[in-house]
């Protein structure tokens, strides 16, 4: 189990790792709550399940760029930069898992001003989760069958 549990911990020290990890798990708790709280059946979840991880896929980089060309435009607030600087300095951060993650998702925009990455980081980390959310919310509402008419 240790060799799992490192395997694991490695694969969430880069950023697709954090990527899949992170759809996937969102993918089990909205078809998880769909389960327990619609009367969907179970080819619907599936359907609803792929749906929200072909979202969440999309909306991560557009979301991202999205925020990155906020932060872009917000450079020249000296108070916004130094807000961003703080943010992804990694000496605010203790030694440990919650760093080394922060570290693979910041590894990829380490040339942009703090407040691009900034924003990208805030994209990618929400942008995810707010379009598996709403495919998750949305859909029970999309196949809501005849059953109570």
């Amino acid at each position: 189990m240790r060799a799992a549990g490192a395997k694991l911990k490695e694969l969430y020290g880069t950023q697709l790792g954090q990527d899949v990890i992170e759809t996937l798990t969102g993918a089990g708790l909205a078809a998880g709550g769909q389960l327990l709280f619609t009367d969907m059946s179970p080819e619907e979840i599936a359907i609803s399940t792929v749906l929200g991880i072909g979202a969440a896929a999309v909306g991560r980089p557009l979301i991202g760029r999205a925020g990155q060309a906020i932060g872009n435009r917000l450079n020249n607030n000296p108070k916004v930069r130094a807000f961003a600087e703080a943010g992804i300095d990694l000496n605010n951060y203790q030694e440990g898992p919650i760093k080394e993650a922060i570290r693979a998702k910041l590894r990829p925009y380490q040339d942009l001003p703090a407040t691009a990455q900034f924003g990208q980081i805030l994209g990618r980390g929400y942008g995810d989760n707010i379009m598996q959310g709403v495919v998750g919310v949305a859909t029970p509402f999309i196949f809501g069958g005849n059953e109570d008419a």
